[in-house]
């Protein structure tokens, strides 16, 4: 099979703990350049990753016609611009959560990549976690032919079912440590703050585990830091996001429950699934990607990582800070690298498209409205699905 030959533009944390081990274990894509303006990070690509070579300058990189996939992992303000000069030197492009930062750099990014005719993947990773894939065909499975498991409690059996009790109710909370946000993260014009550069992620799972979009958005908080976000679909399910920076990573990030036809659905950080209300729970276990302590821990599965997270802490306390072991569960972004590389290869749709990072941005921005006007706002569909000729 073709080999995908891919530069990397930006080089900092999440390029060296995500996108270069990534493409090292793909068997699809192959290295050619590292980009950074940091003479350090290009120094640590090479030493760890021996590309073709290393610059400090894009245009290099755009310029190089042996190069055929773009992966951009630089800071939000600068996605837009690097990612339409990337389309339009005629690059396919891997990019970082958010596509883009406001409406009509969306419009000019969908408009480009059509012009270009080349393919734009977004890296909204938990889409292709092991564990969220599987919760997904189970709740889907089940929402399809529902299954009432032996023991449920009926008080009247003769009562109509009322149209609420059709709907699926999706709560996903975010547990997280704001002491670790970079302050480049939470500057509103170079981050857009924890809506446009945290939530987007969610706001585009609640559509793709629903496998519906909302209709109204209504936000409460704050879109720099804490703030919960609830979306109306058509069908009356409903979705709330409750992100807290607040919390500790002595425990899991993320924690996400879809209750449908008298039965829970959770994901516990994408370590464990859980399904009750079919007869007996079904657990399934998943693999963590890495594991610096295996030997802590060895149940696997929500104990085991929370066993993991609080020997990393103790570790990090003890060396003074110098300690901080890889513990990473598998939230998809291998698996999403190789499937945009095999849509490169075969001419097959982009798994997360560019029509997809303009959607999460739309919602996004409709949620920071929301804040703002302390008021339910509607999704426009002519402003989320707009025309590009």
């Amino acid at each position: 099979m073709e080999t995908i030959k891919v530069a990397v533009i930006g080089c900092g944390a999440f390029a060296r703990s995500q996108h270069f081990p990534n493409i090292a274990q793909s068997e699809l894509v192959e290295l050619v350049a590292g980009c950074s303006r940091s003479e350090a990070n290009r120094a640590w690509v090479e030493d760890n990753y021996s590309p073709r070579y290393t610059t400090p300058d894009a245009d290099d990189v755009l310029d190089d016609p042996d190069v055929d996939l773009v992966i951009l992992s630089v800071p939000h303000s600068v996605h837009f611009e690097l990612m339409l000069a990337a389309i339009e030197a005629g690059k396919h492009v891997l990019a970082e959560k958010p596509m883009t930062m406001a409406q009509e750099e969306s419009y000019r990014v969908v408009k480009g990549v059509k012009d270009a005719g080349v393919k734009l993947c977004v890296d909204y990773n938990r889409r292709f976690s092991p564990s969220m894939v599987h919760m997904r065909e189970a709740y889907h499975a089940h929402r399809g032919t529902p299954r009432v498991g032996a023991g449920q409690f009926i008080e009247a059996a003769d009562r109509p079912l009322l149209p609420e009790e059709d709907a699926s109710m999706l709560m996903m909370r975010i547990n997280d440590e704001s002491s670790t946000y970079r302050p480049v993260h939470i500057d509103w014009l170079t981050g857009g703050g924890e809506i446009i550069g945290e939530a987007c992620h969610w706001l585009d799972l609640a559509c793709w585990l629903l496998d519906e979009e909302p209709v109204r958005v209504f936000a409460t908080g704050s879109s720099r830091l804490s703030h919960i976000i609830t979306l109306d679909f058509p069908s009356g399910a409903h979705a709330c996001i409750w992100f807290s920076p607040t919390g500790t990573f002595r425990y899991p990030k993320e924690l996400y429950e879809l209750t449908d036809h008298y039965a829970l659905f959770r994901n516990l950080c994408f370590v464990e699934t859980q399904v009750f209300g079919r007869g007996e729970p079904e657990i399934t276990l998943f693999d963590l990607q890495h594991d610096e302590l295996p030997e802590i821990g060895s149940e696997s599965g929500h104990s085991g990582y929370v066993a993991k997270l609080n020997e990393r802490a103790r570790m990090h306390a003890d060396s003074g800070g110098e300690r901080w072991p890889n513990i990473s569960p598998d939230k998809g972004h291998f698996q999403l690298l190789e499937a945009f590389a095999r849509a490169i290869v075969e001419d097959l749709p982009s798994p997360i498209d560019e029509w997809s990072g303009a959607r999460a941005t739309y919602l996004s921005l409709r949620a920071i409205e929301s804040i703002r006007l302390g008021a339910p706002v509607p999704i426009n569909v002519e402003e989320m699905h707009f025309f590009v000729d």
